[in-house]
């Protein structure tokens, strides 16, 4: 086998058909993320976790994501790293911060875990506003974060990506404890790993 084929959630059309394609606050922006995580989990079609990548100047829409690792049988379909990846399909190059094209931002509903953290730093992104923080991602789910460096942050400043955390960190939580609320599966690779 030699091909992969990722899709989105079909329900993901009409929400995107029903939503302004641009969004220029950054409060407006992760409240858009919010709201696409809690449809993803109120039709159980993956994780509690969305993302989406917005040109920073005129906050133009250009991707979403969620997280779709059962329905996809891939455990790197995130939501960050479908965002990202549908982002850099849409513009025709793996780097977002390709000359030329306008600074982007990552927008989502946890902090990244340490695959999307990886991911974030070579994808050529600017900025990054979270929500959840990881503590809370392990907290209420009991999802496994992975082995995220104590200086998160600083590692991202260090590589020219700013990171607004922790933005609307209440409503993000709340998002989370409405998966655990709903019995969203908790799908580990590794039980505490």
């Amino acid at each position: 086998m030699n091909h992969l084929n990722i899709s989105l959630p079909k329900w993901v059309d009409s929400f995107l058909a029903e939503s302004l394609n641009i969004i220029p606050e950054p409060e407006a922006q992760m409240r858009f993320v919010l709201t696409l995580t809690e449809r993803n989990i109120r039709e159980k079609t993956g994780g509690p976790f969305g993302s989406a990548v917005f040109e920073i100047k005129t906050g133009k829409l250009v991707s979403v994501g969620v997280n779709v690792v059962v329905a996809e049988n891939c455990s790197a379909a995130h939501a960050e790293m479908m965002a990202l990846m549908l982002a850099q399909q849409e513009l025709g190059n793996y780097d977002l911060g390709a000359e030329g094209f306008p600074a982007h931002r990552l927008v989502t509903s946890g902090k990244m875990c340490a695959m999307c953290l990886g991911n974030v730093c070579w994808s050529g992104v600017t900025e990054v506003l979270s929500s959840a923080e990881p503590e809370d991602v392990e907290g209420i789910t009991g999802f496994d974060e992975g082995p995220t460096p104590p200086d998160y942050n600083n590692q991202l400043l260090r590589r020219g990506i700013n990171i607004v955390p922790e933005m609307l960190r209440d409503e993000g939580r709340a998002v989370l404890q409405l998966y655990v609320d709903l019995d969203g599966p908790v799908y580990n690779g590794r039980a505490n790993s």
